[in-house]
């Protein structure tokens, strides 16, 4: 299963068939999937629908994929875009750069190609949303430009690299249980993580703020109470 947190992605796909066989795998692994093989569809389905992901082909019936990002990104919207073709050429993978696409997909896709490019599409989604000064419990606050947990009298505590990218990724999900998988791929990376190392995290972070700021539940993942 993908660290999806809720994820939708937009599936434009010429194929039939390929893109069924698609459609099932990201929906077997937790994604919202909408699915069209037509540019003006998918228009409608953005405008319908907060998405979170593209997945585009660009040699597309009604118009080209390239164009259809193109307009997005006139539009500002910054979408993370992966992209699909039947074959590649310098000139338009360079236009696809300039646009700002997450991976680039040379038809028939293999299984492992597209998942790694949509776990690299999901990290730029979660990482992207922006946090603010946030209110915890018992008079503590985070502070997300400096990185540090501050109490009301005044002083701070400095967190470390993995205790704030725990503590961002659970404030962006605070109404939900984030899964052990998704800490592993948006805490430790590209580094396996043991449970025994995440409880150690989470201890770090209870005694730099309080016991109950985040809570295990068993089998499952974490969740901040904030």
């Amino acid at each position: 299963m993908f660290a999806t947190h809720n994820l939708t992605v937009l599936y434009m796909e010429k194929d039939s068939e390929i893109r069924a066989r698609g459609t099932q795998l990201m929906q077997n692994n937790g994604l919202r999937v909408f699915h069209t093989d037509n540019t003006a569809q998918g228009c409608d389905l953005f405008r319908m629908h907060e998405i979170d992901i593209a997945l585009i082909d660009l040699e597309l019936p009604d118009q080209s994929g390239l164009n259809f990002i193109r307009c997005l990104r006139e539009k500002e919207v910054f979408t993370p875009v992966i992209i699909t073709t039947d074959h590649a050429d310098k000139e338009t993978l360079l236009a696809a750069i300039n646009l700002d696409i997450t991976r680039y997909l040379i038809k028939p896709c293999k299984k492992e190609d597209l998942t790694e490019a949509l776990q690299s599409a999901i990290k730029k989604v979660v990482n992207c949303h922006p946090l603010t000064f946030t209110h915890l419990h018992n008079g503590f606050t985070y502070d997300p430009i400096n990185k540090t947990v501050n109490t009301m009298d005044g002083t701070y505590v400095q967190l470390s690299k993995k205790e704030y990218l725990l503590i961002e990724l659970l404030l962006r999900n605070r109404h939900q249980i984030v899964s052990y998988d998704a800490i592993e791929m948006l805490v430790w990376q590209e580094s396996m993580m043991s449970m025994d190392a995440l409880r150690t995290l989470v201890r770090g972070i209870r005694k730099k703020t309080y016991n109950d700021v985040v809570s295990n539940h068993n089998g499952i993942g974490y969740k901040i109470n904030a």
